[in-house]
């Protein structure tokens, strides 16, 4: 187990984590479905890929040709949130083999129990963030959150006050358990959701490139999984697009790459 520092805390932002990718789209001036996608059906015009993209929104069914997309939704074979097909494509595009990890996430209103964690008198407990990967463990992760907006009054709930924490486990907590970590609580709401891959040893990663100019935005996170990494591999199929559209070809797969960027320890 261990414990990290008060100033240390998993960021977050105003409205919602999920505004970091429209923030990512309204910079690109992408055009940006608002529906749910259902299929994705290959054409071809003068020798080039053309997909036909179809989805449904409150009005009803609808569908547009693109000459570029991105699929950014896991394809794994156990996403029953995604029910994206794909049509004349030879070979077939088939789903990602694997799963993923499902994690429960409990806000928790309450005291904390510091004795717990060595702490008989919770006015010295200086920890935020508690990491722990002591298996069989029935939580991996509590950290004491604070409000996004912080105004400038704000103050942080003393380990003796009563603070929401929010705590990750691999099932739902039980009575018991939140009385081991909690002395008393006010309230506890959960959430489950499919955190990351599974991760486990796999001979190859699923394809960057789907087709021509069709690109698969989260193969990248079955090599690690996180927002960041995901910006990336955003920026990655941008710059992969363009240059490919353009031909431009010499500034992708580069020979002696890592011999031309600059790196520093």
């Amino acid at each position: 187990m261990s414990l990290a520092g008060a100033q240390g805390s998993l960021w977050s932002v105003e409205g919602g984590n999920k505004l970091v990718c429209s923030g990512l789209l309204k910079l690109t001036k992408a055009n940006v479905i608002h529906a749910a996608v259902t299929s994705v059906t290959l054409h071809s015009t003068e020798g080039k890929a053309l997909y036909q993209v179809a989805y449904e929104n409150e009005v009803g069914n609808s569908s547009d040709f693109y000459d570029i997309v991105v699929i950014a939704t896991p394809l794994h074979l156990d996403n029953s949130s995604s029910n994206l097909t794909f049509a004349g494509f030879h070979p077939p595009i088939d789903d990602v083999q694997g799963s993923f990890q499902p994690t429960v996430v409990s806000l928790v209103h309450g005291y904390l129990n510091s004795s717990y964690f060595g702490f008989p008198d919770p006015k010295l407990f200086p920890f935020a963030n508690i990491l722990t990967t002591d298996f069989p463990s029935f939580f991996c992760t509590l950290d004491n959150i604070c409000p996004v907006n912080i105004s400038a009054s704000f103050r942080r709930k003393q380990p003796q006050e009563a603070a929401v924490w929010r705590v990750q486990s691999p099932k739902p907590l039980f009575r018991t358990q939140l009385k081991t970590l909690f002395r008393s609580y006010y309230s506890v709401q959960i959430a489950e959701w499919q955190a990351h891959p599974l991760y486990g040893s796999r001979p190859t990663l699923p394809r960057f490139a789907l087709h021509d100019q069709l690109f698969y935005l989260n193969a990248l996170e079955w090599a690690a999984s996180s927002v960041e990494v995901m910006a990336v591999a955003a920026k990655n199929v941008a710059l992969l697009a363009y240059n490919r559209w353009y031909q431009d070809l010499d500034k992708i797969d580069q020979k002696d790459l890592m011999h031309k960027v600059k790196t520093e320890l």
